[in-house]
């Protein structure tokens, strides 16, 4: 029976999760949990919400439940103006501590419910204005100051927080008679005096901004007219436009991220200029590149010091050890119309540009910047030139295939 014993309390102890204590790796008292403090927390939380006692709202269908339906029961019959009051009061605590949106949810509900009571409603109509006003829902101040104002005229709150929405909104004309229906209600009424001076102040600066912005306004046309007539002058310039870029309510230099400007004390453009380096793929931008000067004024500061993607030791990309090019493309062309010309370094930038080889694509001159007997450079030169003869090989065998024109 002993043993028979033993057996069954071994069996026991492997059930409960126990080991035997013949068992060397034995270890006393009850198995560890893995749950943590909040799986605990959550799963004592789920436990309350399905206590009637400890619910935060109440479920939606039956459930069966008597504890449950007593609840409702209780809920449905208070009174409305007694519930919408209590939710007014838990609206204005809101309010107090800052929490301005849950305030205007506990005043909507408040709304909801229908009764007699036109004072109470009132109420939640200017409180929900002054909680929307803080969360600048200007619109929506004007809109319950106007359903309360319908309800009791005589409502001095609910124009003095419609006045400081029509200031928000630049409304000077409505904020100023808001304040004076106030202030024929409330005459003695300081914070409606401050409000009245408030509102001419901020009229008063609001037409100093206008003034101020139309100011800049003319400035900037007269100025984007001066631009306008000296590049018109320059009446070689060509420009062209990626269809991204074209627009009717803009010049063609003005369509680019960069643009050119007119320096009014010497007259001349400054325009924004890409070099490119193929090797690398790499550019360089000058936003203001004069077209006074030489592409070799502006590769001296470009290339004053060896670029990052160049050899350090032995650079390759030096102002002396450079040339430079340009892709001549005529308006309306595709990649397969382009030639590489080349161009002298010291070449002004505007003699360039009035080159009837050269056409401006989308506001931004552009150049390339090539290593001087480079294997690569070859490799370039050789490739575009291959283009090019191709190109005129194909026109020449068109117009030998083209009939003859009648005599």
């Amino acid at each position: 029976m002993a043993s028979e014993a033993g057996q069954i309390q071994d069996a026991q102890d492997q059930d409960a999760g126990i080991q035997s204590p013949q068992d060397p790796a034995v270890v006393h008292g009850p198995a560890r949990t893995t749950v943590s403090d909040a799986e605990r927390m959550a799963k004592l939380e789920k436990d309350m919400e399905s206590m009637p006692l400890f619910m935060t709202r109440l479920p939606e269908e039956d459930e069966g439940s008597v504890a449950v339906e007593a609840l409702k029961s209780l809920v449905s019959d208070e009174p409305p103006e007694e519930m919408s009051s209590t939710l007014k009061d838990e609206g204005n605590l809101f309010f107090k501590r800052g929490r301005f949106r849950e305030a205007v949810s506990q005043y909507t509900q408040a709304l909801r419910y229908d009764h007699d009571n036109k004072d109470l409603e009132v109420t939640l109509l200017i409180n929900r204005a002054a909680a929307n006003l803080e969360l600048q829902n200007y619109g929506k101040v004007l809109h319950d100051c106007s359903r309360a104002l319908s309800l009791r005229q005589k409502t001095p709150k609910a124009l003095f927080r419609a006045a400081k929405a029509c200031i928000a909104l630049e409304k000077f004309d409505e904020a100023f008679e808001c304040c004076r229906w106030a202030m024929d209600m409330e005459p003695e009424n300081k914070e409606l005096v401050r409000l009245q001076a408030q509102t001419e102040e901020a009229r008063r600066l609001h037409e100093q901004r206008v003034k101020v912005r139309e100011a800049r306004e003319r400035e900037r046309e007269a100025a984007r007219e001066m631009l306008r007539k000296a590049v018109e002058i320059r009446d070689r310039l060509a420009f062209d436009m990626s269809p991204a870029n074209r627009r009717k309510d803009v010049y063609p230099w003005e369509c680019g991220e960069y643009q050119v400007e007119l320096d009014r004390e010497t007259g001349h453009l400054l325009w924004p200029v890409a070099f490119q380096y193929p090797e690398s793929k790499e550019s360089d931008l000058v936003q203001r590149f004069d077209e006074a000067a030489s592409l070799r004024d502006m590769l001296a500061q470009v290339l004053e010091e060896p670029p990052h993607w160049d050899d350090r030791r032995r650079p390759k990309y030096t102002l002396d050890n450079v040339d430079t090019y340009f892709l001549s493309c005529p308006v309306g062309g595709t990649d397969r119309d382009e030639r590489l010309v080349k161009v002298g370094s010291s070449t002004p930038l505007a003699t360039i540009l009035d080159s009837d080889k050269y056409v401006i694509r989308d506001g931004i001159p552009s150049f390339l910047v090539l290593p001087r007997g480079d294997p690569f450079t070859a490799k370039f030169i050789d490739y575009h030139r291959s283009l090019r003869l191709a190109r005129e090989a194909a026109v020449t065998k068109a117009n030998a295939a083209a009939p003859a024109p009648p005599v």
